[in-house]
């Protein structure tokens, strides 16, 4: 038999009998209750969760109308059918208008039980087409925020591509006059402050990299609940005294496979904006645990289908919280709600960038006045191609490479398709002793190569250039001479690149670079 809950709005026990028996006799297991009147409809409606109402058109003090509306402002989506003793075609249409899942005569009661039947069935398909439409409503929300972001981010890492070009050229200019100037210079310091300014816009182009995943991942296993301790006391230091840091980190976590420097930024970014939205008093916790199964199933099938293991972070705050209006918009690249010259506005965006990045998802819940929740989902998976995840060389402070430069009579091939730094690395070269051949391009390099490849001791490369790539002349000039020392010059990280390639190459100069940095790094691979 089918189980069925009924509430009856009925003030005549002999017709709700009559109903009953007619339900049972159809093949329904029925529970039921019954609301006389009006106060009594919306004391039984709620909690009552009836699959199905069977409402009587008219009461003294209520009508089945009314009760249809009732449900709709109470968010209660269970089908009512209207039944009286009189009433006509037209009732019966308004009633359908109204809402009414069906409108029956009680002198016709007969095959009241299909039409029970046939209601709940409406009902369902209603639900489900709902839940569809629903469902494709958020697949279409996530498709257009991750198409948005993904564009922002490539705009973001073309914008960090030209400006770390022209980074590039202010820092070597600059550094190549410091080496001029005498100690005691009046402009030395000038040019100093120039220096540390263009370095502060070179952290901001990394975040901008970062955000538009142009930073490789430097996948290791870390421990989450050790990386939230070891981090704990410097995040004391970022928000304000008066913040009360709580942890709640389950034990026994899996141990996930990430980038440790990419996750302790995501820590630190969302305690900043913990501390602004709680302006410096209030509650920031930490809190870690393996996912439900039920989340599991869910994230799986957000990733089409893939089998994976998640643990989640959860970062809330007591702070003012999150309009509704603005949460679709809080990761968005320099989108804030801070005065000018408090925040960049891409704090969130580098967090929703690190944990896609990571395969991963973030959730948020706010309600204005009551604080903030983010939930940080994290694959445990292990990394499938640690070849694929290769970063550059690692490159030290310039104070830690300034050693003595002697000249020598090297030959450099320069290819460099932007002019003003082919012509600042070309002084650059020859102030520290170097003969410079240069080329404007992959295949202009290419053919110099082949011309001269055995008078020519290193190839300093730009990346990415017009007709020729960094990467395809490298693999031109090793098929000429498998033993060619080469220095590949890039912006971008180089995790989409096939890792052989990158292995076979000397060395990975990133952008922005001082003259410093770079003549020590020649050295290095010409004395290898």
């Amino acid at each position: 038999m089918r189980k069925i809950r009924v509430l009856f709005l009925e003030d005549n026990p002999d017709d709700v009998e009559l109903e009953l028996y007619e339900l049972r006799k159809g093949g329904f297991d029925v529970t039921h209750d019954v609301a006389r009147n009006r106060q009594e409809f919306f004391e039984k409606i709620a909690p009552f969760a009836a699959d199905i109402i069977i409402a009587d058109y008219s009461l003294p003090d209520f009508t089945g109308i009314e009760a249809i509306h009732a449900c709709r402002e109470l968010k209660i989506t269970a089908p009512v059918i209207l039944i009286t003793g009189m009433g006509n075609e037209q009732v019966a249409v308004d009633s359908l208008r109204d809402g009414a899942t069906d409108y029956i005569l009680k002198k016709n009661i007969t095959g009241f039980a299909a039409r029970v039947k046939r209601a709940l069935d409406i009902w369902a398909d209603q639900q489900t087409m709902e839940t569809v439409k629903q469902e494709k409503g958020r697949l279409q929300h996530q498709l257009f925020q991750a198409q948005k972001m993904e564009t922002v981010g490539r705009l973001a890492g073309g914008i960090a591509h030209d400006f770390n070009n022209m980074l590039t050229g202010i820092m070597g200019y600059t550094s190549l006059s410091l080496r001029t100037l005498a100690d005691d210079s009046p402009i030395r310091n000038h040019l100093q402050i120039v220096l540390d300014v263009s370095r502060r816009a070179s952290d901001l182009v990394k975040q901008l990299l970062m955000f538009s995943r142009k930073i490789p991942l430097e996948l290791t296993k870390v421990d989450l609940n050790g990386l939230i301790r070891k981090n704990v006391d410097f995040i004391r230091r970022v928000v304000e005294e008066t913040v009360e840091i709580r942890l709640d980190l389950q034990e026994d976590l899996p141990i996930i496979f990430s980038d440790e420097g990419q996750l302790t930024q995501l820590l630190i970014n969302f305690a900043v904006n913990a501390r602004d939205a709680m302006q410096g008093k209030g509650v920031l916790q930490f809190k870690t645990r393996r996912c439900l199964p039920n989340e599991q199933r869910q994230l799986n099938d957000r990733f089409a289908g893939v089998d994976q293991e998640y643990v989640c972070i959860t970062i809330t705050d007591t702070g003012c919280g999150i309009p509704a209006g603005e949460i679709d918009r809080i990761f968005d690249p320099f989108y804030t709600t801070k005065d000018v010259g408090k925040g960049t506005g891409l704090g969130l965006a580098i967090v929703y960038s690190i944990v896609t990045g990571h395969g991963g998802w973030v959730d948020v819940d706010s309600t204005p006045g009551h604080g903030a929740s983010f939930k940080v989902y994290l694959p445990t998976r292990k990394a499938s191609d640690p070849e694929q995840k290769g970063r550059e060389r690692e490159q030290k402070d310039d104070a830690d490479l300034c050693p003595h430069i002697s000249h020598t009579q090297e030959t450099v091939l320069l290819v460099e398709d932007e002019a003003m730094l082919r012509d600042f690395s070309t002084d650059m070269l020859q102030s520290l002793g170097y003969r410079v051949v240069s080329a404007r391009d992959g295949e202009e390099a290419t053919a110099i190569y082949q011309q001269r490849h055995q008078e020519i001791d290193l190839v300093i490369s730009d990346m990415i250039m017009p007709k020729m790539s960094g990467l395809e002349f490298f693999s031109k000039a090793k098929a000429m001479n498998s033993d060619v020392k080469f220095i590949l010059v890039t912006g971008y990280c180089l995790e989409d690149m096939k890792g052989k390639v990158i292995r076979d190459m000397s060395a990975i100069l990133m952008k922005p670079y001082t003259t410093e940095k770079i003549a020590a790094l020649i050295r290095q691979v010409l004395d290898e």
